[in-house]
This record gives C-alpha cells, sequence and structure tokens, in this order.
C-alpha cells in the first residue's frame, strides 16, 4: 500500500508558495465580521497549503472536482477562523479585559489556542476528504507538532530584532505548514509498517 499523498511533491510545492506568502504579506485586505478582521494573509495560508495537497495527491483521478474545491474552500474559511476563535478563546484566561503584550504569558496561550484549533480542525478537513485512516493519535500528533512549531517560531520570532513583525509570521506559517504536513507523513508511514508487518510475519 503506498501514501495517498506524494510527499515529494507536497513539500515542493510549499516551498516554492513560501515567496508567495512573503509577497502577500504587505497586502492589508480584511472584512470586518463580528467585530474582528478576516484577514487576506489567514485565508491565502489556508488555500495554499490545501492546494499543495489535493495536487500531489496520488490518485488525482479519483478526486472528484467538487470535492477539491470544497476542501480548499473549507480550508481557507477555517484558516481565516482561526485567529478570530484563538480570541474568542482568550475569555477563558479573562485576557478580554487587559491588553496582550507581545511576548507576554497571554500572548503565548493566544497563539498556542489558535494553533491548536488550526490544526485539529484542517486535520479533521483532511482526514474526511483524503486519509479516513487516520485516527485519534494522528491527531494528537499533529497538533503537539503544530504547537511545537508555534513555540519555536515563537522564540526565533522574539529573538529578531529587527522590529518587522512579518519576519516571525513568515516564520510562524512555513513552520506550521511544515509540521502539519510532516505530521500526515509520519502517520501515513506508520499506517503502512503496521500493515506490512503481519505480510512479513506472514511469509517466515
Amino acid at each position: 500500500m503506498t501514501a495517498m499523498i506524494r510527499y515529494r511533491l507536497h513539500f515542493l510545492i510549499l516551498l516554492v508558495a513560501a515567496p508567495v506568502v512573503w509577497l502577500a504579506r504587505d497586502v492589508d485586505t480584511s472584512v470586518r465580521i463580528a467585530g474582528f478582521n478576516l484577514s487576506f494573509y489567514f485565508v491565502l495560508i489556508g488555500v495554499l497549503h490545501a492546494t499543495s495537497v489535493a495536487v500531489s495527491l496520488r490518485n488525482r483521478k479519483s478526486a472528484r472536482l467538487i470535492d477539491v474545491l470544497s476542501f480548499v474552500t473549507l480550508a481557507a474559511v477555517w484558516s481565516a477562523a482561526t485567529p478570530i476563535l484563538a480570541l474568542w478563546s482568550s475569555a477563558l484566561w479573562n485576557l478580554h479585559s487587559e491588553p496582550v503584550v507581545r511576548g507576554g504569558l497571554d500572548f503565548i496561550l493566544i497563539l498556542v489556542t489558535g494553533s491548536t484549533i488550526g490544526a485539529a480542525g484542517y486535520w479533521l478537513l483532511v482526514r474526511t476528504f483524503w486519509l479516513k485512516s487516520l485516527g485519534r493519535m494522528d491527531c494528537l500528533r499533529t497538533v503537539a507538532l503544530c504547537v511545537a512549531a508555534t513555540l519555536v517560531s515563537l522564540v526565533l520570532g522574539m529573538l529578531d530584532q529587527s522590529g518587522k513583525d512579518y519576519y516571525g509570521t513568515l516564520l510562524f506559517t512555513i513552520a506550521w505548514w511544515f509540521a502539519f504536513s510532516l505530521s500526515l507523513y509520519w502517520s501515513e508511514m506508520s499506517e503502512q509498517a503496521k500493515k506490512s508487518t503481519p505480510v512479513i510475519a506472514n511469509a517466515s
């Protein structure tokens, strides 16, 4: 059994998409919804990663166009909604009454919450549309890797003395992308290893 996703192609597409994210860093296009800005940037990063998954599917002929379009659209919506949901969740720590300081504990909690929400929701979309064999432990692995990537990006971003916030934002995006994709690769390789073990045992 082969992996559902051609990961060499997938990661190559992500490398090509990285400059697109960089060029879009200054695009200030947003829509005000429920008191929050629905950012074009987050829509873009959702579209790019979801497109890279769809294009990299091993059996693209079986992927109906309506499924691909639905997957990419839902990924974009979820990506745009994630920062809003993360801010809403700040009520759990009573952050809404105090200003959030970049690099402070409140800021870190919001980022970790957003990373968790984004990873779990997007993982569910990938599982629903393409990788139906994924299980709960795979979801936990994905969330753990994405949160770890978020924290590492945060530390590196804080070390940046340039004062240009988009460096940290770009680093966070790329690290999160690759952490999520690595978790899918890990899950698929683990599944293949489990299925090949009985075959080896029977042959011996």
